[in-house]
């Protein structure tokens, strides 16, 4: 009798086992974002220009910069040339052109704008500046030109209102496409114009007097000729400052930005985490399989861009229900363009779901839905985004299961005067007001049509669909 009690419990056994269903293995990855149409035209060697075109303002306002034979304005001018021969070698050398209300037809030596007859006024078109009147590729130039604009900006508000207006049509609606500025101060003495709203004109003043280069074209093409100015400029002792280069293009980055996780490592609290305590402590851990034995995640086709969690719910009124984990992710900008401010916005996309302790994920929705993170405390910094994941600790029975969460990130939007943008500091110093002391070493009103520029190429950042700088993606398993 007792020979047979083995086999009856191998075989009660074998049936338990048979009657116990495994858990479903599931595969996941984190979706990959697209690199967007205009990144990929920028990350590609960029195409030669078929013509470059160099417009110099010349009108009265700019003679003072003539007067002494060495300036760094005639030394500019003749860097944008040599720049142009070594950035674009297989491009024919660049075409001069004389502009004030409109760009006259005929090509000048570009040697005639280091002369103070150039900028005598004595064509009625010379005699006052509409930069924004220039700004439209005219219809017998190349549509492949690199376009070079050098003025020094004196105009009325409702002038670079129309500016921007322009340049916003023309260029930064367009894919691919930019608009370069780089300011420069020179030896001036002659007659500044059209300052306040009466168009005060103060004569013979001598100082450092600003102007600037406004290069227009694809970004591929302005941030390989801002390169050449910039090494250039160090070789002829101009010594341009880096952050005077700036590119306001409604594409700021190379490619989304995932997470980078060290799976041989535990996630690390941030320190405004509401817990001193490690995570280990509260039996948070970051593993490689996720069972909460009904689905079984094993493979993650790109593990080390998925955070994978096991977070059990906190019972005891002594331990806090939330908590705090540090992350990054490596954010990679677009040379010269505006660096992104301390803030940030994001969204939970459409393919999170969520088992509830079943063998089928559900769509989460991210109105009714119970969420277990949330993202907080943006940082940019050395091209890192950083963030913290505040972690909800509860024991709520509606939020126990697997989630598989994906969040896309976007730049803050514009609120009043909070921007998601830094602007260089040079906008405001180089910068004078209607209610402000005159100052020749400025510029009139430079600072509010720089944010003007900077704010209307974020809004169509903004209008944007389904462009996200980042995507962190995270496996919970909330027990």
């Amino acid at each position: 009798m007792k020979k047979l009690v083995l086999p009856v419990l191998l075989i009660l056994l074998g049936t338990a086992l048979v009657g116990c269903p495994s858990p479903k293995p599931e595969n996941w990855s984190c979706p990959e974002l697209s690199t967007p149409t205009a990144t990929a035209k920028i990350s590609s060697n960029p195409d030669k220009p078929e013509k470059i075109i160099i417009q110099i303002d010349g009108t009265p306002s700019m003679k003072g910069f003539v007067s002494d034979r060495n300036s760094r304005y005639i030394r500019t001018l003749r860097l944008l040339r040599s720049a142009t021969n070594t950035a674009f070698p297989v491009t024919p050398s660049p075409t001069f052109y004389v502009f004030g209300t409109q760009r006259l037809k005929e090509p000048i030596n570009h040697q005639s704008a280091e002369t103070a007859w150039f900028y005598s006024g004595g064509r009625p078109e010379l005699r006052d500046a509409a930069t924004h009147k220039i700004i439209a590729p005219q219809k017998t130039d190349p549509p492949n030109s690199l376009y070079v604009i050098v003025t020094d900006l004196y105009q009325e508000k409702a002038q670079w209102e129309d500016l921007v207006a322009q340049l916003k049509d023309h260029y930064l609606l367009k894919d691919g496409y930019a608009v370069g500025i780089i300011p420069v101060k020179s030896e001036f003495w002659g007659d500044i114009y059209d300052v306040g709203l009466d168009n005060i004109r103060y004569p013979s003043v001598k100082t450092n007097h600003p102007f600037y280069i406004l290069v227009l074209g694809r970004y591929s093409q302005v941030k390989q000729y801002f390169d050449k100015i910039k090494s250039e400029s160090q070789n002829t002792g101009l010594n341009f400052p880096a952050e005077n280069f700036v590119i306001f293009s409604t594409q700021i980055f190379e490619k989304p930005a995932l997470l980078q996780i060290n799976v041989n490592e535990q996630p690390i609290p941030s320190s405004s985490s509401p817990t001193s305590d490690n995570p280990q402590k509260l039996g948070i851990r970051r593993v490689e399989v996720i069972n909460d034995g009904q689905i079984v995640m094993k493979k993650v086709e790109n593990p080390q861009n998925v955070e994978r969690l096991i977070i059990p719910s906190q019972t005891s009124n002594n331990i806090p229900k939330e908590t705090s984990l540090k992350y990054t992710l490596k954010y990679s900008s677009l040379p010269y363009t505006l660096p992104l401010a301390n803030s940030a916005s994001y969204q939970l996309n459409g393919d999170s779901d969520f088992n509830n302790n079943t063998k089928e994920f559900k769509k989460l929705d991210p109105q009714s839905s119970p969420i277990p993170l949330q993202l907080t405390n943006w940082q940019f910094t050395d091209n890192q985004l950083e963030f913290n994941a505040l972690i909800n600790l509860d024991n709520n029975p509606q939020g126990i299961g697997v989630y598989r969460l994906i969040f896309d990130v976007f730049p803050e939007k514009i609120s009043g005067s909070s921007r998601p943008y830094q602007a260089p500091s040079w906008w405001k110093d180089w910068s004078f007001g209607e209610n402000e002391i005159f100052a020749g070493d400025r510029t009139y009103n430079l600072q509010p049509f720089l944010y003007n520029l900077g704010d209307t190429t974020f809004r169509i950042i903004e209008n944007k669909p389904n462009v996200a700088l980042g995507r962190p993606c995270f496996i919970i398993h909330k027990k």
